[in-house]
């Protein structure tokens, strides 16, 4: 009688070096998504900074360029009045609002609200936006001359 050796099967030890360099290339896989993943976040949120800011900028310009009679800067040159309506920044929640109150926000994670007087004709606006963890700072700053308004400092 003949006895016939079954080879057909994987050894233990071929299982666990499978097992071993499936583990690697998973491990290399999961770091370099996380990676990406974490990057992709980051773009949003910088992004979002920059989004915010630049509607701030945006809103606050066109209520310029509308001609108002009269053109207050309050709060230190931290706040505008145009015409009646405020807007301020509101340093606890770092959002921009228009109205006094908290009325409606125009945007969010915003740090610094400037304006500045220059010349007794120019009015020069800065904001500067930030992530809450201190990351994704951006800034815009225009110069504006109003023309047929009466800017005052108080």
């Amino acid at each position: 009688m003949v006895v016939t050796k079954n080879n057909n099967g994987f050894t233990l030890v071929e299982l666990l070096v499978t097992l071993a360099l499936l583990g690697i290339v998973i491990s290399i896989y999961s770091s370099l998504y996380y990676s990406g993943y974490k990057s992709y976040k980051n773009t949003q949120y910088n992004i979002d900074i920059e989004q915010n800011v630049r509607y701030a900028m945006n809103y606050i310009v066109n209520q310029l360029d509308k001609g108002p009679s009269s053109i207050n800067i309050i709060d230190n040159g931290h706040g505008l009045v145009i015409d009646g309506n405020y807007i301020q920044l509101d340093t606890k929640d770092n959002k921009i609002y228009l109205d006094q109150n908290r009325g409606h926000e125009i945007a969010t994670n915003i740090v610094e609200f400037n304006v500045i007087l220059k010349n007794n004709k120019v009015l020069n606006i800065e904001i500067v936006g930030q992530n809450s963890d201190g990351t994704g700072r951006f800034s815009l700053t225009t110069d504006i001359f109003p023309r047929k308004s009466v800017i005052n400092v108080q």
